[in-house]
């Protein structure tokens, strides 16, 4: 009996070893449908960005026919839509960057999915990490630019 046990041990903890990593083609299909939907992601939010930006832009067109036709408050009137302008233009700039990013960071864990163990830990590590340096990157350009808008004159 003693002598049974032990095959079935180690076909068990073989077994166990390969859980957790998958296959080549699961991979690869994990990574086309995270490319696919990142693909989609950042067209909704560039186009989310671009009617955003487009409305503000009408808003300034509309200031400055006003201004065109009128005096120094109407000056008042197109610095602050172009004020406006920019604070959206800088919100729906960053929207789109954290969703490349975001989309990129699934894509990179997908990769992940290859490997395993330490190597998997690895990987899932430098996903984080430049996830993280995106999205600090995306933040301090959006800041950058809210301030500049404040103190457009």
């Amino acid at each position: 009996m003693k002598k049974l046990l032990l095959p079935v041990a180690i076909v068990t903890a073989l077994m166990l070893v390969g859980c957790g990593k998958e296959t080549p083609s699961e991979t690869a299909d994990d990574v086309a449908n995270a490319r696919a939907n990142a693909v989609e992601d950042i067209g909704d939010a560039r186009d989310a960005a671009n009617e955003t930006i487009s409305q503000a832009n009408d808003q300034v067109a509309a200031a400055q026919q006003a201004y065109v036709n009128s005096d120094n408050k109407a000056l008042k009137k197109l610095t602050a839509a172009e004020s406006a302008a920019m604070i959206k233009t800088a919100n729906a700039d960053f929207d789109v960057a954290t969703t490349e990013a975001d989309a990129r960071f699934s894509i990179a864990e997908q990769k992940c999915g290859a490997v395993s163990g330490v190597d998997k830990d690895a990987c899932l590590s430098a996903a984080n990490a430049v996830l993280a340096v995106d999205r600090a990157t995306a933040t301090a350009q959006r800041d950058a630019a809210l301030a500049q808008a404040e103190h457009h004159d």
